[in-house]
């Protein structure tokens, strides 16, 4: 029977891993009067409780395990699983009448079918390092004692449970979690979480659960009174091939879990004998979570959702993604994108079967217009549920944003092929058909969408406000520019700033001939954030009002944006023979020069000039563990920058506070006589009160002031470049999980220690790009190089691919890598000539 029943608790912990569980339904007023209930049991009481359902009922997963010593949702649940799994053996006692109560007599019969299951397991205690565990002597006969601990191993397959501690002088107990989450024995995360202690109840401690490939790996660690983090680390392989011996032992260790993990405590804990009182905002979570989930205004969603997460500890992993996600809408709609993005991310953290956390995020993603990610989430969203039309919509805008005509012609077909299409799919289909050159399709699509916005103005002019603007578009693209404008004007007259109207009532003046008028809307549009296709219709106008060089300049633009758009080519070669006959040249003579007035043969091609790069990679840390990949990055980079045709490549490694200035200043000398500057720096990277600092390898940053005299200003390494006369680039892989963090953080009291690197604005013809954008964390890779060098070297070595592309190329290289945990960024801007790292042969 034990048997039996350990396999259908490893199906379970499989489908864990795999396919999060749906969510609980929690009965609060239940939950209110059960937690009433167990709150008047010691802490000691209820972790023994805890620990004897985890053989009853289980948990379903290790990711719900409940708040060891404090009655919270996971051990309401396990109640409930408890008394309906008995409820067939003893359908006439109230016992089992799945109230969730826990009652004396139910905690007397889980104490004594767990007592049963432990003996035949022969459950024994281990201590170590001033801290007991209880564990199943049958599986884990072999213990061997090691530097940190003690280790309990399975002789006949791959487990094991270690016990170790470290004191708080190696490094602050939160650091400890954040540099555990970097353990490569980890590549998915499944669950990180740090809990904060309850007075009376648990002390503070942290989860770590993982997974590589077949194996697996669990951490619980417990803060010591005198800040030490003393704990245990289950080790195990899921692949026992067809030993059949293995396999069992296998199913009744997973079985033994949840016994272990709540058995572990310190020789020095004094939470376990006090009860709690009541929890007085029980109540009110019943109230809150109601509210969450049903109220209709931004303010009233984000409070009641954030009083819920205040109790987070006490939730399951379920109703916490639940939550984040409802926030993360409230967010959403109060134009708050950012935070809305950070908490469908908790939200799909700990529940990927959730289409709304999904489309949520693409919604907040297409509104500050990352369209790639925004697809991509509603890619996924629609996976989860196809019937979803309005993300198919929501997909097409997206894709004609990103130029991708077809794609977007293709999803908005579905929508009408489907009785579901509104007036923005007509209008964004006939938009895309008419960037495509299929005019005849077009004028279909944008009468209908005339026709739509105008029977929705007629029905209720007022919920259907937008449709005005809609209708102006649509008139304008189509054959009717004088309704176009007056359409516009009277949208303009109520939104004052919408770029789109700007956008609508400059292509009725183009279409008027209006040039002049035109240009003017076309640039108050695109001064208020329009992009699309206005850079291309811009240059039409200027083109058609003889300004050959503006208009070249747009198309570039444009191209630069979308490669493959035929239209703006189209421009652009017109541009160039419009140049040709004003100035004798396709380039434009530069400001303050004399227009030419004799033909002169097209100017042959600049030379790049002298280029210049030093390549830094710091990974021996004395003041923290090394990193193993930024030399290996360093040294790779440097190899590639010669093959590509750079005059002077300075590779330096493991530099000291001394050393990086040195380098630095040298650097800078030669800068002044070239004409490209390239600084790469791999390493460690912090930012402190908004100044980004780099970290040499001797730092030790034991004190708030150290920060400014161990450390180098990321101004310092851009100041380096500035002599050089064409292009200045800092590429920074130095967003690595920070160590310095946690002991910066703790012992500063007015710094604000964040990590990774904040953003930064650069002048003139400089750019910044960091391997992870501001706020994130970079991955320093398992692979022999970072994530982010593999994507850099690959695309710079490819011949004529201009800087900007080469850079998008690289961002979508990485979050392919690392299935989109990291994203580089770009900052900074440059001038209209394009830039080739490598222009081939």
């Amino acid at each position: 029977m034990l048997r039996l029943k350990t396999i259908a608790a490893l199906i379970g912990l499989t489908l864990a891993i795999t396919t999060p569980a749906t969510a609980q339904i929690i009965d609060y007023s239940r939950f209110e009067k059960a937690k009433r209930i167990g709150d008047q049991l010691s802490s000691t009481q209820l972790r023994q409780l805890q620990s004897d359902l985890s053989w009853s009922t289980g948990y379903n997963s290790l990711t719900n395990f409940p708040l060891w010593g404090s009655f919270d949702e996971a051990t309401f649940v396990a109640i409930r699983n408890f008394q309906s799994h008995n409820l067939k053996s003893f359908p006439n006692l109230k016992l089992f009448q799945e109230d969730s109560i826990p009652s004396q007599e139910l905690i007397k019969l889980a104490h004594t079918k767990a007592a049963k299951q432990k003996a035949l397991l022969d459950f024994r205690t281990a201590s170590a390092q001033g801290m007991t565990i209880d564990y199943p002597a049958s599986l884990l006969p072999a213990r061997e004692e090691t530097p940190t601990g003690l280790r309990l191993r399975a002789p006949r397959w791959d487990m094991s449970v270690e016990l170790q501690a470290f004191s708080a002088g190696d490094m602050p107990f939160e650091a400890r979690f954040e540099a555990m989450k970097a353990t490569p024995e980890i590549t998915r995360i499944v669950q990180a979480k740090l809990f904060k202690a309850r007075a009376g109840r648990n002390p503070t401690y942290f989860v770590l659960f993982g997974t590589k490939d077949s194996l697996g790996f669990y951490a619980r660690f417990i803060k010591g009174a005198d800040g030490s983090a003393r704990g245990m680390i289950i080790r195990w392989n899921a692949d026992t091939g067809k030993d059949t011996t293995q396999m069992v032992e296998m199913f009744e260790a997973y079985d033994a879990f949840g016994v272990m993990i709540g058995s572990l405590r310190l020789d020095d804990d004094d939470s376990g004998s006090a009860a709690e009182g009541p929890l007085s905002e029980t109540a009110d979570l019943r109230a809150n979570r109601q509210l969450c989930g049903q109220a209709k205004a931004a303010d009233d969603i984000i409070k009641a959702c954030s009083d819920v997460l205040a109790v987070g500890d006490l939730l399951l992993p379920q109703t916490l993604a639940v939550t984040n996600s409802n926030r993360g809408w409230g967010f959403y709609l109060k134009g708050d994108y950012d935070k809305a993005i950070a908490d469908y991310n908790e939200a799909i953290a700990l529940r990927q079967d959730d289409d709304l956390s999904f489309s949520g995020r693409g919604y907040a993603r297409f509104a500050k217009g990352d369209n790639a990610q925004a697809i991509a989430d509603f890619d996924q969203a629609l996976r989860l549920k196809p019937a979803r039309a309005e993300l198919l919509s929501y997909r097409a805008s997206a894709a004609l944003r990103l130029g991708r005509l077809q794609e977007s012609v293709d999803n908005i077909t579905s929508v009408v092929a489907g009785g579901k299409a509104a007036t923005p799919d007509y209008l964004n289909r006939g938009v895309a058909l008419l960037e495509l050159g299929r005019k005849d399709e077009a004028t279909s699509d944008l009468s209908r969408a005339v026709d739509i916005a105008s029977d929705e103005l007629t029905a209720d002019p007022a919920k259907n406000a937008y449709s005005l603007m809609y209708r102006a578009m649509a008139k304008a693209y189509g054959n009717d520019p004088d309704g176009a404008i007056a359409d516009a004007t009277r949208f303009l007259s109520t939104t004052p700033q919408s770029p789109e109207a700007f956008h609508a009532r400059g292509l009725a003046n183009a279409a008027k001939q209006d040039y002049a008028a035109a240009i003017g809307d076309y640039t108050q549009a695109i001064s208020l954030g329009r992009k699309s296709f206005i850079l291309r219709q811009r240059g039409d106008a200027y083109l058609a009002s003889g300004q050959p060089d503006l208009a070249a300049a747009d198309y570039l633009a444009m191209l630069r944006q979308f490669p493959s758009n035929p239209l703006a080519a189209a421009g652009l070669e017109k541009a160039k023979q419009a140049l040709v006959q004003k100035f004798g040249s396709a380039n434009p003579p530069a400001a303050g020069q004399t227009t030419p007035t004799t033909s002169t043969p097209a100017q042959a091609p600049v030379s790049m000039g002298k280029r210049i790069a030093l390549i830094i990679g710091n990974g021996a840390y004395t003041g923290t563990s090394p990193l193993p990949n930024p030399k290996r990055d360093a040294a790779r980079l440097a190899e590639t920058f010669r093959s590509i045709g750079f005059s002077d490549v300075t590779l330096v490694e493991d530099l000291d506070v001394q050393g990086f200035n040195r380098a630095l200043q040298e650097f800078s000398d030669k800068a002044a006589q070239a004409d490209w500057a390239v600084v790469y720096y791999a390493g460690h990277g912090m930012e402190v009160d908004n100044v980004n600092y780099l970290i040499p390898v001797d730092a030790k940053l034991e004190k708030e002031r150290d920060i400014l005299f161990e450390a180098v200003p990321l101004d310092r390494v851009m100041a380096a470049g500035e002599g050089a006369k064409s292009l200045r680039l800092v590429i920074l892989d130095a967003c690595r999980n920070n160590p310095f963090e946690g002991a910066m953080a703790k012992k500063t009291a007015t710094r604000s220690v964040t990590r990774g690197l904040s953003r930064v604005e650069p002048d003139g013809a400089s750019l910044v790009v960091y391997a992870a954008k501001a706020g994130q964390v970079a991955l320093d890779g398992d692979s022999g190089n970072s994530p982010f060098v593999t994507a850099l070297d690959t695309n710079l070595r490819k011949p004529n691919v201009e800087i900007g592309k080469l850079f998008r190329l690289v961002r979508d290289d990485v979050m392919k890598a690392t299935e989109r945990q990291q994203e580089p960024f770009t900052y900074g801007s440059l001038p209209g000539e394009d830039f080739f790292f490598n222009p081939g042969k």
